[in-house]
């Protein structure tokens, strides 16, 4: 296998404790980061003394739980059930095995809620505005899908050779990744990359990590690749933490079984009208309520949605127009 460079930065995270320098030195550029160090006060943390989040401690302590697979559809398994997948020929041997996206593990009313104690978001990074949202029960909102925030938090597991395809993460946020155990490869592509040049076609479906790397890796790496689409190329090791920025084409592949905690943040030095603008288009009763919370706790972003919105419903914008004036 070709040796792996580090991303664009390696950063220690008590260096990083500011998240004002963070976010002008990197979340404000929209550059790729990797954090060290922001893991040693979790419980999750796999430690000499301490168990944290192994996928064998994981399994002893809910492995009678359901978690999810997807946001998207139903599908379940136990963590026990997961556990004998993984060890069939099947799941040792499929291009792309069955891997854990759950993004309700630290709901309330979830027997894995207390996962939520043993771990934070690193100070590095800046709020998250979305945050800001007055709580749903003081909107109008009939429709409880439409208003809820959209999810932002997964608990991430799966063994060798599973991983995620390429993507662009939603509605222009930030995203980090934890991992906890296990070995991640990463690529990421600047913003300004042709989608359909590595493998990302509209109405196709996406090409599964493993396969990807197999069929245009070598294509990408080549030196013939244009220099301004040159991927950044990151080695995951436990305790590391990948800051994802906005726009940027991204695939993840475990060469291990791999525990991983990620979320996703809105972040006000990034392209914060665009962000507006995706959210009132695909989550607009969540909008308001995000407005609302503007009005409340900044109104200094409520200015500049304002602004921009009001602009947009001038010009006649079908999204603007759609969603109707700001009030």
């Amino acid at each position: 296998m070709r040796k792996l460079s580090i991303a664009t930065s390696v950063l220690n995270a008590k260096m990083t404790s500011k998240a004002t320098r963070f976010a002008i030195d990197y979340e404000q550029r929209n550059v790729p980061a990797k954090i060290v160090g922001a893991t040693k006060k979790w419980p999750a943390m796999p430690t000499k003394s301490n168990g944290g989040w192994t996928f064998d401690n994981l399994v002893e302590r809910f492995g009678n739980v359901a978690w999810r697979f997807s946001d998207v559809h139903g599908e379940m398994l136990t963590l026990q059930t997961y556990n004998k997948y993984i060890s069939t020929v099947e799941g040792q041997t499929d291009d792309s095995p069955l891997a854990i996206y759950d993004a309700e593990f630290c709901d309330e009313d979830s027997p894995t809620s207390v996962l939520l104690s043993e771990y934070e978001v690193p100070t590095c990074f800046s709020p998250d505005l979305f945050d800001l949202a007055i709580p749903s029960g003081d909107t109008d909102s009939d429709d409880d899908d439409e208003d809820a925030r959209p999810p932002y938090r997964w608990i991430l597991i799966g063994p060798e050779r599973s991983g995620t395809g390429l993507h662009v993460d939603p509605l222009w946020t930030n995203a980090w990744v934890t991992v906890l155990q296990g070995l991640k490869r990463w690529l990421l592509f600047p913003p300004c990359t042709p989608h359909e040049e590595i493998g990302m076609i509209d109405g196709q479906p996406q090409i599964s990590s493993s396969i990807w790397f197999r069929d245009y890796y070598d294509k990408v790496m080549s030196p013939d690749w244009p220099k301004e689409w040159r991927p950044v190329e990151v080695l995951q090791h436990p305790g590391e933490t990948v800051f994802v920025p906005n726009g940027w084409p991204h695939l993840v592949l475990n060469l291990k079984l791999t525990v991983a905690v990620t979320h996703n943040y809105a972040s006000e030095f990034g392209p914060f009208e665009r962000m507006w603008r995706e959210v009132a288009t695909d989550k607009p009763q969540f909008a308001k309520r995000w407005y609302a919370g503007m009005l409340l706790h900044r109104p200094d972003l409520a200015e500049r949605v304002w602004v921009y919105h009001s602009k947009a419903v001038v010009d006649k914008e079908e999204w603007a127009l759609e969603y109707g004036g700001i009030v």
